[in-house]
């Protein structure tokens, strides 16, 4: 297994692009773009980077990295800005033989760590599934435990007005009265930003308008602005603007990669918020996504807001597995918490199952 430094897991990325943008096209937060993006922005410069490896039929690979401060804990290379987190980046045919030497590397490394987090995953995926079972092959205590919703829409071949048709009633009549008002309004406009030379200008408008939002300000306000103009050098920036008498009061940022179109950031000012911008600035990224990008699935990644179930059709759920090492003292002791919360949990709603007893 590589223990590395910032510079060095860079470098470690940038030599096997081809493997993780083989990854990204299911899941682009594993693309080598966004690791490569989150390193530079986000990862700290005393982070230890741990990567198990194997080269049995194909490449695999694992990227987990530690915090000068909690050694002991290793956790997923991601953080709140990704909506799904990929275990085990692999070209290898034979997923579960890759796995078990990943996490062989992992639970006998020396020094141990006391407690590994993955987190979200795919509780349906393969290596989401997987995890739990190899780690407990090598006598770790696991747990599994839930993230967040996520809603999505499959639409391979669905028309923009099908997909309208089929809208809850309410939210379909607010956006035909708020259009009409919208068009009447000579000022009125929409527009979809796509090229890197709008980009930096579009950009500055996102972050006017967040800033006038009910939203909280971003911790890391650089990681957006430059992901926008890497989706914009990839072809991949679907960034939306609703305009009145020449005052942006809307913006949505999209990014579409491989067939679907992943709905990042959003943000309206509410001064303007009459208009219902969202909503109709919503309606045209979806039709724009429909008709011209020809998406299979449109995805509202992280959380479960209300309105998303208004637009969308679908919920998953994105979960983690909490990993302890049973064979140090203090993975002994979180399991131990761990377990006696799970039991706590278990016996709560087992009480509220049962009712009120009379006598």
């Amino acid at each position: 297994m590589l223990s590395l430094n910032r510079e060095e897991m860079v470098t470690f990325v940038r030599e096997r692009t081809d493997l993780f943008d083989t990854a990204g096209n299911q899941n682009p937060f594993s693309s080598s773009a966004w690791i490569l993006h989150f390193l530079k922005n986000i990862a700290e410069t005393d982070w230890t980077f741990f990567v198990p490896e194997s080269r049995t039929d194909g490449e695999s690979v694992m990227l987990l990295y530690s915090e000068r401060r909690a050694p002991h804990r290793r956790m997923a290379l991601t953080n709140y800005y990704a909506s799904l987190y990929s275990p085990m980046i692999s070209s290898a045919r034979n997923k579960n033989t890759a796995l078990s030497q990943l996490v062989h590397q992992l639970a006998r490394s020396k020094p141990g760590c006391a407690v590994i987090n993955f987190s979200p995953l795919d509780q349906e995926a393969f290596d989401g599934i997987s995890l739990r079972r190899a780690f407990s092959d090598y006598g770790w205590y696991t747990r599994k435990y839930f993230c967040f919703g996520n809603w999505y829409l499959p639409c391979a071949g669905l028309t923009f007005e099908e997909y309208m048709s089929q809208r809850p009633r309410q939210m379909y009549n607010t956006w035909v009265r708020k259009s009409i008002k919208f068009e009447k309004k000579q000022s009125a406009r929409l527009q979809i930003i796509t090229d890197l030379s709008d980009t930096a200008m579009a950009m500055e408008i996102y972050h006017n308008i967040y800033s006038k939002s009910w939203k909280k300000p971003e911790p890391y306000p650089d990681f957006v602005t430059d992901w926008a103009k890497i989706c914009a050098e990839n072809g991949w920036l679907r960034l939306g603007i609703a305009w009145v008498d020449d005052v942006p009061i809307a913006v949505q940022f999209w990014f579409t990669v491989n067939g679907r179109a992943y709905i990042f950031k959003l943000a309206y000012d509410e001064e303007y918020s009459k208009w219902s911008a969202g909503t109709i600035l919503s309606a045209h990224m979806i039709k724009y996504s429909l008709e011209k990008d020809r998406v299979i699935e449109i995805d509202y990644l992280t959380g479960d807001d209300n309105y998303k179930r208004s637009w969308m059709t679908h919920r998953r759920e994105r979960v983690g597995v909490l990993a302890c090492n049973l064979r140090s003292p203090r993975g002994l002791a979180i399991a131990a918490t761990e377990f006696m919360g799970e039991l706590s949990k278990r016996w709560r709603n087992r009480s509220s199952n049962i009712g009120p007893i009379h006598t």
